[in-house]
């Protein structure tokens, strides 16, 4: 036997029988927990931003069945920006809260509390 070499087909980014482009990833998961976490950040910004991921995050699979699948990516990429930019804002306060903390002790928001009593 000899050994033949069999061509592969091409894998382009259109699916071979439909001709559609793979549906890009909603990234939901992130979108849901940059949006718990979001309460986290200073004036619940992250929070506002996360919501908005989620709704990006819905518009994906509707723009592609559509197909929009130009606007299906773009929310793709929507999510992803929006969801960093609520945990990066997470990460900000943290690193915010540590550094008054190290600076002023306990006693910081021990008064701080005390002014809503």
């Amino acid at each position: 036997m000899e050994n033949q070499n069999y061509e592969q087909p091409s894998q382009s980014s259109e699916d071979l029988f439909t001709g559609m482009p793979p549906m890009p990833s909603n990234n939901l998961p992130l979108a849901i927990i940059s949006t718990i976490l979001g309460c986290c950040s200073p004036c619940w910004i992250g929070l506002i931003l996360g919501i908005i991921a989620i709704v990006y995050s819905s518009q994906v699979r509707t723009k592609y069945n559509a197909q929009d699948y130009d606007g299906a990516q773009k929310a793709a990429k929507n999510v992803k920006i929006f969801s960093f930019i609520s945990l990066g804002l997470v990460v900000i306060n943290i690193i915010i809260q540590l550094v008054i903390y190290s600076i002023y002790g306990i006693a910081y928001y021990e008064n701080y509390f005390n002014q809503f009593k």
